[in-house]
């Protein structure tokens, strides 16, 4: 968040970079069951969705679609779980592994879903 514009960036690294060099705290989610099947794929192309998150806001972005090399895909967006529901939050990150799931996703500033 930057005053009241909501935002994501996304940056890439490859393996060989330096994890430490990246903004931000990591988390590594390579024992995470749901993680597992995304291992060593490459990423073949990243979807943005745009928002504006309040009036006089520039656009930014509020979700990623990563499609994988094996036709695989995952949306990381904006949002947290509250009562077992997605609910859109700007300083916290939700992964739906579920197509459906994050078709479903809307947020107030924009009636598409992360995968549109």
């Amino acid at each position: 968040m930057d005053g009241m514009s909501e935002g994501m960036a996304i940056e890439i690294k490859g393996p060989k970079d330096d994890p430490d060099s990246l903004p931000g705290d990591s988390v590594d989610v390579t024992i995470h069951v749901d993680w597992i099947r995304y291992l060593g794929l490459s990423i073949a192309n990243i979807g943005v969705s745009w928002h504006i998150p309040n009036e006089g806001c520039p656009a930014m972005p509020w979700a990623y679609d990563f499609d994988f090399s094996d036709g695989s895909s995952l949306v990381v967006a904006l949002g947290e779980f509250n009562n077992a529901m997605p609910k859109y939050l700007p300083d916290a990150l939700l992964v739906f592994f579920d197509v459906v799931a994050a078709t479903e996703y809307k947020i107030p500033a924009n009636v598409a879903s992360p995968c549109d």
